[in-house]
């Protein structure tokens, strides 16, 4: 799908004022025994070269690097190998911290390798959609994009509102030129001064059409308490109306399993800019132009009436971790349906210092079992090259708990900042959240 993909990369935004560390294991190693060199980039906002330098594995199996050099700007880590890494994007963690607040994304945005341009595997086109815009007191809403190596002219860009009703407002605006590596601000409020009226202080969101012509086209998307200085952040999609998607020829609906979180289950959002069509969720709540999903049961099924089924339905989980916090969480997701790859390696980011839960879903209608289950759960530390192992072994699929908080099976005394955790089963349908 790639070629050849001997270099793997991403780049992050480093927000003014806000502690911002890129973490990351390596992963290559542990999944297809790879060993990989790795440099590190970090530039200023108008894409000035601060530093760069290479980065090992070396004494860990996880480096975190935390970004001081500039108050302002972008970081970019180049993973490269002597065999094809198959996949051109890295699996890296930006985690962004306030005194009250911790958000964090994976890998979003990346520089096209120049193979990618040539053999036209790069998709520079930007089409980018499912940014909540969130026109509440107080809050600001940002989409932060990042320029690769070709410079861009100045251009004519597209701003669409869509509002939860379905109706929108199309604002065409002036995106100037950006210079090589340089990292661009979109102000939803600067871009459409009337977004909050539009909008009736509630909840909408926005779609971006403009060119691109050697970076990856996801955007950042934060919001901002401009009172007390906090930050949510999670990832735009593309605008599937635009961007053709596949569809699947599915004997079954497409499903989505929510975890509990904080206590409670969260709110559904159903993003508005899927390929067109006529939806149902639990065969009773039709939409075509996205939804919000308030849902009793952990359960979500999609089906369509008009026609099959998209292998895309882009969706998120959101809500609040406590009543007095202004910023919900924002976590960018989709649908599963049984033509989705069978998935049995897991990883995600835990902290010795935040209490870290394992929240565990399972797809039994794409993929029933009577089998025992085990779980392998290994732990990877930013102190040391050793692995901790725990097998975890339940006599069937009903018997895995929903939810396994780490401290009760690894001691993370050997973590100093930020550590991974990898969860393997020969049970292919389980999704796996980490908080």
């Amino acid at each position: 799908m790639f070629g050849a993909a001997f270099r793997s990369s991403a780049i992050f935004y480093k927000p003014k004022n806000i502690k911002t560390t890129v973490s990351f294991s390596d992963y290559w190693k542990f999944k297809n025994n790879i060993k990989v060199g790795i440099v590190s980039t970090i530039r200023r906002l108008n894409g000035g070269l601060v530093l760069r330098r290479e980065e090992s594995f070396a004494d860990s199996n996880v480096l975190n690097i935390e970004v001081t050099e500039v108050d302002e700007g972008s970081i970019e880590i180049e993973v490269f190998s002597c065999v094809n890494l198959r996949i051109p994007y890295a699996a890296i963690m930006v985690v962004y911290e306030t005194l009250s607040a911790i958000s964090m994304v994976h890998s979003y945005s990346r520089n096209h390798s120049l193979i990618e341009i040539e053999d036209d595997k790069a998709i520079t086109i930007a089409r980018e959609s499912c940014w909540t815009l969130r026109a509440y007191q107080n809050i600001s809403n940002k989409a932060i994009f990042h320029n690769g190596h070709i410079p861009l002219l100045e251009q004519k860009a597209i701003f669409l509102v869509t509002k939860e009703n379905g109706s929108e407002k199309k604002i065409t605006f002036n995106l100037p030129s950006l210079k090589s590596f340089e990292t661009y601000v979109f102000d939803a409020e600067e871009i459409f001064p009337d977004l909050h009226k539009f909008l009736e202080s509630g909840l909408g969101w926005g779609t971006l059409h403009f060119e691109s012509r050697s970076s990856f086209t996801r955007l950042l998307i934060i919001w901002n308490n401009n009172k007390t200085d906090d930050i949510q952040v999670t990832h735009s999609n593309f605008d599937y109306s635009s961007h053709n998607t596949n569809l699947i020829k599915s004997t079954k609906p497409a499903y989505m399993k929510l975890p509990t979180v904080y206590g409670k289950l969260p709110e559904v959002i159903v993003y508005p800019k899927h390929a067109k069509g006529q939806y149902q969720i639990n065969n009773t709540k039709e939409f075509s132009k996205g939804a919000i999903v308030n849902s009793k049961s952990n359960e979500l099924s999609f089906t369509r009436r008009d026609g099959e089924l998209p292998s895309r339905i882009v969706t998120a989980l959101t809500g609040p971790c406590s009543e007095d916090v202004s910023l919900p969480f924002e976590c960018s997701l989709g649908v599963i349906h049984e033509k989705c790859p069978p998935k049995r390696f897991h990883w995600f980011l835990i902290s010795p210092n935040m209490p870290s839960v394992i929240h565990l879903t399972s797809y039994e209608e794409i993929h029933p079992s009577l089998e025992p289950i085990d779980l392998v759960v290994r732990l990877y530390s930013d102190s040391t090259k050793k692995i901790e192992e725990v097998v975890l072994s339940y006599d069937s699929l009903k018997k895995v708990p929903k939810e396994i908080k780490v401290e009760k099976i690894f001691d993370l005394k050997s973590i100093k900042k930020f550590g991974y955790i990898s969860i393997f089963s020969h049970y292919v349908g389980f999704f796996i959240y980490s908080s």
